[in-house]
């Protein structure tokens, strides 16, 4: 396997448990939105919302590092990461900007990833939906490269 390949097969696995995460937080979002209990499941939705908070404080360096340098490639983390951040800041550059993952800082996203109040839920769920899209778009080039156009 070429180191591309290889970078490009990582890529996809970490991606692959991201949205693990975003939809566990999801399903829990919506099921405390719904008023039903899901503390059977409090050892998942703690794991996912480490998972989730671990990527987005990773994402976040690469994010900053490529807003304050536009014209250059990212420097010092994997590429595909690079990449996954120039295309969060294009999505977040167009106008007009809808109310989600692209309103919000990464920070903003994190502190609801680790709210528990309900009111806070519903905003967590439109970012979650976000910023699932954004991973699956950025998947699927990673699937492409790996498989080739089938």
């Amino acid at each position: 396997m070429k180191n591309n390949e290889w970078l490009v097969a990582q890529s996809f696995e970490r991606i692959h448990e991201v949205v693990s995460a975003i939809n566990t937080l999801s399903i829990h979002a919506k099921l405390i939105l719904a008023g039903i209990d899901d503390s059977s499941r409090d050892g998942q939705v703690r794991k996912a919302r480490e998972h989730l908070c671990n990527f987005l404080d990773r994402l976040q360096v690469v994010v900053q590092d490529a807003e304050c340098h536009r014209d250059r490639p990212v420097l010092g983390t994997d590429p595909r990461l690079g990449q996954l951040a120039k295309r969060f800041l294009a999505a977040k550059g167009k106008w007009p900007c809808p109310p989600g993952l692209y309103s919000a800082s990464l920070p903003q996203v994190r502190a609801l990833i680790l709210s528990q109040a309900s009111d806070d839920q519903k905003d967590l769920i439109t970012c979650l939906r976000d910023l699932r899209l954004l991973l699956e778009e950025h998947a699927h080039a990673d699937i492409s490269g790996i498989l080739g156009d089938i």
